[in-house]
């Protein structure tokens, strides 16, 4: 990992915030594969989507790659959905599944239980809203809307798929949390600190976003996820509005927030089996 300074440089860029993001993906997703389904749950309907989820975030990932952002969103949606009923129905093994139930019907498990089956990370009202942000995405008017605006600015276009993949991130995490917490494991101190990089990471491209656009009521700011709930950012709530508001012009407070978590994935990821791959996706190999 790079120090300080030099991470503040990979982040000025659409491909190398990317970059961040994709070490995060490539972590969370072979972790994800380490778990199996008889350890999650014993309502086999669900066995056939559990074994599909790294596929589908690996396709979210091509077609954002691909800069396809709507297909992107699109699968991304069914997949939360899919995760959605997956953790439900391993919380709840009463909970009544039929061809009428609906992902709405499903997401109160979550919030009326988010302590039990989450660490807290999440607060109850995180998962509608990732679902209202996706669902502002694909829903056939704004999508038209979307499409017809892109088509006019297309350098927006980068800022959106980068939050897209944030997104995907978040989804990834909390599934990854909701695993860990199932079987046992204490909460992983990599993974929420990877989370937390990639939080910034996300705050640098919206404000590089807010930067480059001139009107405030922009249209296409509607169509961002602000993760501002972030655990490691609610911490410094004082400090976020100044980081937020000042993140392009005033980097050494970016330095000062980042320097301690920077320097614990330093560590973390010396000692763990990424090292090397983390280098080549920060290197752009």
């Amino acid at each position: 990992m790079a120090t300080t300074s030099q991470f503040i440089k990979r982040m000025n860029g659409y491909k190398k915030c990317m970059r961040i993001l994709n070490c995060a993906n490539h972590i969370y997703l072979d972790e994800i594969d380490d778990f199996e389904f008889k350890k999650i749950s014993k309502y086999n309907k669900s066995k056939n989507l559990y074994n599909k989820i790294t596929h589908d975030f690996k396709l979210v990932n091509e077609l954002i790659d691909k800069q396809d952002l709507l297909n992107a969103a699109t699968i991304l949606r069914i997949l939360y959905e899919n995760i959605i009923y997956i953790i439900a129905k391993s919380f709840d093994k009463k909970l009544n599944i039929t061809l009428n139930t609906l992902p709405r019907d499903l997401r109160p498990t979550l919030e009326d239980n988010c302590n039990e089956i989450f660490t807290d990370y999440f607060d109850k009202e995180d998962f509608n809203e990732i679902y209202k942000y996706l669902c502002k995405i694909v829903h056939p008017c704004s999508m038209k809307e979307l499409l017809s605006y892109m088509s006019k600015t297309i350098k927006y276009k980068n800022y959106l798929l980068s939050n897209l993949k944030y997104t995907m991130l978040v989804i990834e995490y909390m599934y990854l949390n909701f695993l860990n917490k199932k079987v046992g494991n204490e909460e992983s101190k990599f993974d929420l600190n990877f989370i937390d990089l990639s939080t910034y990471v996300n705050l640098m491209n919206v404000s590089y976003f807010i930067n480059d656009v001139k009107d405030s009521k922009s249209f296409i700011k509607r169509f961002f996820y602000y993760d501002t709930n972030n655990k490691y950012i609610t911490d410094n709530q004082e400090r976020l509005k100044e980081v937020y508001e000042t993140l392009i012009n005033k980097k050494e407070l970016v330095e000062e927030d980042i320097k301690e978590l920077t320097k614990a994935l330093d560590t973390q990821i010396k000692e763990s089996k990424y090292n090397e791959i983390i280098s080549k996706i920060l290197s752009g190999k």
